[in-house]
């Protein structure tokens, strides 16, 4: 620490960690409650192995429950809502659901207030709601994006309909009227917004919002109540394509790129890309999972580039898990390549790599007239996006920003192999030092792009490519910026590796200067004024996604090959997602929904961190057995 810090960083450091370990124990329940990988995979999925270290065992306790904790209308304080014959539960018209601190009483109103959106999981919203009303003393909002609502629509319709074919579907009733409850947590209409807002009798300083699909609501939300700590409406920070195009108008270096109405447009497009007509040993080689031969390959893929390792120096931990660039090795060396998608999407939903013209051919038929993401209009992809394919290696940035002051609370650099036929598999998550000279330029870009966007308040997390190859060797480029949090539970594996993360950040951003903060929990409190512009890593830290090679009906689960993993001293915390069990049906990880698992990794010794994870690449082809499976 003395080597690598100035002497207020130390001093931050030093004076914060403890305050940073009693934080993380006494709100651990938050943190670790349960694993959802998404906004609707709700349920609590059971860990194969027990946690270690600062690791402790999860609760069983479900995510879907909703609204949690006591959850009220302030015109019904004692009731809950899920109770059938709560009024609310019969009233059409959307009231706010408010959560108090508990020491709040009717008589007790607290001055101010954040609206949470679309919160489902315990490790991002969870948190935060709960840290809000217990160590800032405020209250909390719980409201449902319409997309979201009219998911859970299709949920409540498709009980009520399965209740009418048999009475005897007590779990599809349940399941129905859950749904049915949460749509009375729908965000109101313009014309319910005023008797919406005379029911909240404090001051909303901020709109939070979980998913993506309810960000554009956030936004419209956030200016129609006049939060404190708002963005204003701007379509650019979810529309990929003018994401790109107001970055460049900025003065930012971005992939080039067409919205193509047609096929003719895609494919002149990409022909000026420089992609090719010819087929010829193009396609994405298949690997054979079941097989051993597989573990030679990736393990291949996972040599670390030179340019990447010279730039780097023994003080600073630049990344040291896998590939340091994001091309794929199957694929031709002549010509180039292209990435065709929706203007807006999720975890690289109908995102086609395309390394020839019958590729974009493909893609843009499997997108155009789909359904746009996150529209409540019924948008239709009219338009397809084709981008310049860009080579080198993906960072990740995790920002949270106050009155346009952006400090870093994360720095993250990806792992993506070329295995099961798809180009760009999640293997790791990977904490990496903002102090290199890779990191600097990243970070550095990152703020000019939240400040292009007109992003002043809040969480974000974007992701650049760190080019290594031509003559824009080392420039950076932007893959997308999200304006929501990190979509996994990174807060144990930074609280372990850096001693403060995002979500700390972000309340301290909206709450810390409020007045009258309760005295009795400041100790949990972040000071904003002494985090770091830029985080340094302590440890080495990551996220390694497990990948399952198998497909077809699962017979066995190789239990002595995940007690080995378990048993690796740089292993933390692991999971097996529930839907893996003997009989079900498994598939192949082709991206980042599909994976089976994960793993975190904490080791202050970098050359076991490393050994420990190529270990796990190595066995993750061996990890389950299917029907008729020969190996």
């Amino acid at each position: 620490i003395t080597k690598r810090n100035t002497k207020s960083e130390q001093m931050y450091f030093l004076n914060h960690v403890w305050c940073s370990i009693l934080s993380f124990l006494t709100l651990q329940p938050f943190l670790y409650n349960n694993n959802a990988a998404g906004a609707f995979a709700m349920k609590w999925r059971p860990s194969f192995t027990s946690n270690r270290g600062l690791y402790s065992s999860k609760s069983s306790s479900t995510s879907y429950d909703l609204p949690q904790h006591s959850i009220v209308s302030l015109r019904n304080r004692g009731g809950s809502c899920e109770e059938k014959n709560h009024p609310v539960a019969h009233n059409s018209t959307p009231e706010p659901y408010i959560d108090l601190p508990d020491e709040s009483g009717d008589d007790d109103i607290p001055k101010y207030g954040l609206l949470f959106m679309d919160r489902f999981c315990d490790y991002h919203g969870g948190y935060l709601a709960s840290k809000a009303r217990h160590v800032y003393g405020v209250a909390t909002i719980h409201a449902l994006s319409t997309y979201v609502c009219g998911y859970l629509s299709l949920s409540a319709r498709k009980g009520r309909n399965d209740e009418e074919d048999n009475s005897d579907h007590d779990d599809d009733d349940d399941e129905s009227m859950r749904a049915s409850i949460h749509l009375k947590l729908k965000i109101p209409s313009p014309d319910e917004f005023e008797h919406w807002m005379e029911k909240i009798p404090f001051e909303v300083l901020g709109v939070i919002c979980e998913s993506d699909s309810g960000l554009d609501e956030a936004e419209l939300i956030s200016e129609a109540m006049n939060v404190r700590f708002q963005n204003g409406y701007n379509a650019a920070r979810r529309d990929k394509f003018l994401m790109n195009d107001v970055l460049s108008k900025a003065g930012l270096e971005t992939v080039r790129q067409k919205m193509c109405r047609t096929l003719d447009e895609a494919i002149e497009f990409a022909t000026e890309l420089g992609v090719q007509m010819t087929k010829e040993q193009d396609e994405v080689e298949e690997e054979d999972g079941n097989h051993h031969p597989v573990v030679d390959e990736i393990m291949s893929d996972g040599l670390e580039s030179t340019w990447h390792n010279e730039q780097n120096t023994a003080d600073w931990n630049g990344g040291r898990l896998g590939l340091a660039s994001n091309t794929p090795s199957h694929l031709p060396k002549g010509g180039k390549y292209c990435v065709v998608k929706p203007k807006r999407g999720v975890a690289s939903d109908d995102v086609f790599f395309c390394a020839n013209i019958n590729n974009v051919k493909e893609a843009f038929q499997k997108i155009h007239g789909t359904s746009v993401y996150g529209s409540i209009t019924s948008e239709k992809n009219d338009d397809v996006l084709v981008q310049e394919f860009a080579s080198g290696t993906e960072y990740a940035v995790d920002i949270v920003s106050k009155n346009g002051q952006h400090k870093v609370a994360a720095l993250w650099r990806y792992d993506k192999r070329q295995v099961n036929g798809a180009p760009f598999v999640y293997f790791a998550t990977e904490l990496v030092d903002s102090q290199t000279p890779e990191g600097k330029l990243v970070c550095d870009y990152a703020v000019k792009a939240l400040d292009a966007l007109g992003v002043k308040y809040g969480m974000t997390h974007s992701e650049f490519i760190l080019l290594d190859k031509g003559e824009k060797k080392g420039d950076v480029l932007l893959v997308e910026v999200n304006c929501r949090q990190h979509n996994t539970n990174f807060a144990p594996l930074v609280m372990a590796a850096i001693g403060y993360n995002a979500l700390d950040m972000l309340l301290d951003a909206y709450l810390g200067d409020l007045p009258d903060l309760p005295p009795e929990t400041e100790h949990l409190r972040l000071e904003w004024d002494e985090i770091p512009e830029r985080p340094i890593t302590r440890a080495c830290g990551a996220v390694v996604h497990l990948v399952c090679f198998q497909e077809g009906e699962l017979v066995e689960i190789r239990e002595d090959i995940l007690k080995e993993m378990e048993s690796l001293p740089s292993v933390c915390a692991m999971e097996i997602y529930d839907h893996f069990q003997i009989g079900n049906q498994i598939e192949k990880t082709v991206n980042i929904r599909s994976d089976c698992g994960w793993v975190h990794l904490i080791n202050n010794d970098q050359d076991q961190f490393k050994r420990d994870y190529d270990r796990i690449v190595e066995l993750m082809p061996l990890m389950f057995v299917v029907k008729n499976d020969s190996s």
